[in-house]
C-alpha cells in the first residue's frame, strides 16, 4: 500500500522554499514585460476580431456573475475549495513525486504529499485547472469561436476566484505571506491574462507567440550587451 514518505517529502519542501524569494524576484522583473505582451496582443485585435469578440463575451459572463447573489452561495464557495483541493493533489502526485525521484534517488519511490512549500500553497492561485479541464472537455465538439468564449470565460474565472480569495483571505495566502503574494500572483495572473487571451486568438501558436513577446525584450537586451562587449 502507498503512503506518504514525510522524510523525502520534507526534503523536497526544503529543496523547492528555497527557490521561493529569487522565483518572486524574477515574476516581479518580468512584470513589465508581461504587460507589455499583453498591450501587442490586444493591438492584434482586428486581425482575430471574431475569437477577441467571444473571448470578451466570456470574460464579461463571468463579471456579471460576481456581481449577483450567485457569488456567495455555498455551493460555489464549495466548487472553488474542490478546485483547490484538486490542483494540491495533481501537483502532489504529477509534478514534485517525479522530482522526487529525480532528486532523491536512493529514497523508495512513495507518494510524495508534500503541501508547506510555496509552490503547492500558490498552485491554486496560478494554475487555472478548472479552465484547462473546461477547455479540453469542450475541444471535440466545439467550433473555435465557442472555444474562444470558453477560454475567456475561464481566465475570468479564475481571476475572479484569486480576487475572491485574496480578498477575503485563506491559509494558504497567510502561510505565503502578502509581500510574496504581490510579487509572485499578480505577475503569474498577468500570464495567466495573456496566455488564455493569445492561446484564444490563435491556438498553442498564440500561446508560443505570447511567451516569446514576452522574452524577446530580454534577448534583445542580451544582443545588445553582448555586441558591446564584443566591440570592446
Amino acid at each position: 500500500m502507498l503512503h506518504e514518505n514525510p522524510v523525502a517529502s520534507g526534503r523536497i519542501d526544503r529543496w523547492i522554499e528555497s527557490t521561493k524569494w529569487p522565483i518572486a524576484a524574477i515574476s516581479a522583473i518580468l512584470s513589465p514585460l508581461i504587460v507589455h505582451a499583453i498591450g501587442l496582443w490586444m493591438r492584434r485585435f482586428w486581425d482575430y476580431p471574431v475569437y477577441t469578440v467571444m473571448f470578451a463575451l466570456g470574460a464579461t459572463v463571468v463579471i456579471v456573475l460576481c456581481r449577483t447573489p450567485l457569488i456567495q452561495n455555498p455551493i460555489i464557495r464549495h466548487l472553488i475549495r474542490l478546485e483547490r483541493q484538486s490542483t494540491h493533489f495533481l501537483l502532489s502526485h504529477i509534478a514534485l513525486r517525479p522530482l522526487g525521484r529525480i532528486l532523491f534517488p536512493k529514497t523508495p519511490p512513495e507518494r510524495w504529499l508534500s503541501r508547506s512549500n510555496w509552490l503547492t500553497l500558490s498552485a491554486p492561485f496560478f494554475l487555472p485547472l478548472a479552465s484547462i479541464f473546461l477547455w479540453f472537455a469542450t475541444w471535440f465538439f466545439l467550433p473555435a469561436s465557442l472555444r474562444s468564449f470558453i477560454v475567456g470565460f475561464g481566465v475570468a474565472y479564475h481571476v475572479a476566484s484569486v480576487v475572491f480569495q485574496w480578498k477575503h483571505g485563506t491559509s494558504e495566502m497567510r502561510q505565503l505571506g502578502s509581500k510574496f503574494c504581490m510579487l509572485f500572483l499578480i505577475p503569474a495572473n498577468l500570464m495567466v491574462i495573456g496566455t488564455g487571451y493569445a492561446f484564444a486568438l490563435n491556438g498553442f501558436h498564440g500561446l508560443a507567440q505570447f511567451l516569446h513577446d514576452v522574452l524577446q525584450p530580454l534577448a534583445l537586451a542580451w544582443q545588445m550587451l553582448s555586441s558591446l562587449i564584443a566591440g570592446k
